[in-house]
């Protein structure tokens, strides 16, 4: 894996939690990407997280950036990456991997709601950029509990004008109603949302319930990390399996009370995860041979049938052993 160093250009303070950053390359040109992708940090004594990348210049994207930008909010009872993100200075260095899009914005001319609750809000913001650049049309509906939690309003006023709608649950006495949202939308509408889980859960539940086609709903979950501290529930009939790891032959053995996340830590692997309740898909992994027993939240319908993929915070195998894409 190739790792990227970046010097802090800017800090600063966008609200009250949320700190803003400019990362320049330390030498050489930056990996291109596209709306909707994120980099993760090495963090030191924390481990790596995955930031989105809130570039709003859509010059940036596709093409090597001349930076990339993060908004990060403060989880004071977090795991400690949004602490040390808050710490960083101009002129510090970080390291990091280069961009993963597993939110991206399909081509295509029909109109887009964009969705973000809280700082749900940083991927959705490159997306705005890129559309408007292209002509194409879409809203902005942007829900926060307070008017001084909104981040990045000038910026996202100049790219959505009047279809920017903005909710503050303190203001409306009640938060966002995601499902009348949704069923208010014109037929064929595509909608991108990013937010805490209660705002996931609500659009992809209204999304099954009108009977939306696959692809209609995209989705990204913003993880406080204090959501995130217990580890899945063990089912009744569990069992240890093994995993072989592809790209090294490595044979691990996953005992009945591990996930295969853990299993890999044990093993002195250090696996891309993040919700470790198989609700992001930060840690989805390909399949290579075996039968994945999913126990996700994400995964459509036709891709469990297919067994190709696996989030391995929380799935298992109904195989003796899996052999994964790692």
């Amino acid at each position: 894996m190739s790792f990227l160093d970046l010097k802090v250009a800017t800090a600063a303070r966008e609200t009250e939690l949320i700190r803003r950053l400019v990362l320049e390359p330390v030498s050489g040109a930056l990996p291109a990407f596209e709306p909707g992708a994120s980099i993760t940090l090495h963090i030191p004594g924390v481990g790596r997280r995955r930031y989105s990348l809130v570039n709003a210049d859509p010059a940036a994207h596709g093409t090597p950036p001349k930076h990339y930008e993060l908004a990060v909010r403060l989880e004071a009872e977090g795991g400690g990456g949004s602490r040390w993100v808050h710490r960083l200075n101009p002129g510090d260095v970080v390291r990091a991997e280069a961009p993963l899009n597993e939110f991206a914005l399909a081509a295509g001319s029909h109109p887009v709601l964009l969705l973000a609750g809280g700082i749900g809000v940083t991927p959705l913001i490159a997306k705005a950029a890129a559309m408007k650049a292209q002509g194409r049309p879409f809203r902005f509906v942007y829900a926060a509990r307070r008017r001084e939690d909104f981040a990045y309003l000038p910026v996202l006023r100049a790219l959505a004008g009047d279809d920017l709608v903005l909710h503050a649950d303190d203001e409306a006495g009640r938060v966002l109603d995601v499902p009348a949202l949704l069923d208010s939308l014109p037929a064929g509408t595509e909608v991108h949302v990013c937010g805490p889980k209660p705002m996931l859960a609500a659009a992809v539940d209204t999304a099954r319930v009108l009977g939306w086609p696959e692809g209609l709903l995209c989705f990204e979950r913003f993880y406080s990390l204090g959501e995130v501290d217990d580890a899945p529930a063990a089912m009744a009939g569990d069992g240890s399996f093994e995993v072989e790891i592809a790209s090294t032959g490595q044979v691990i053995t996953v005992p009945a009370d591990k996930t295969i996340v853990a299993a890999m830590l044990d093993a002195g692997f250090d696996p891309l995860c993040d919700c470790m309740r198989g609700e992001c898909g930060v840690c989805q992994t390909t399949v290579l041979e075996g039968v994945p027993d999913h126990r996700d939240s994400i995964l459509s319908d036709s891709e469990r049938a297919a067994g190709k993929l696996i989030q391995i915070c929380i799935s298992r195998a109904k195989s003796p052993r899996l052999k994964l894409d790692l």
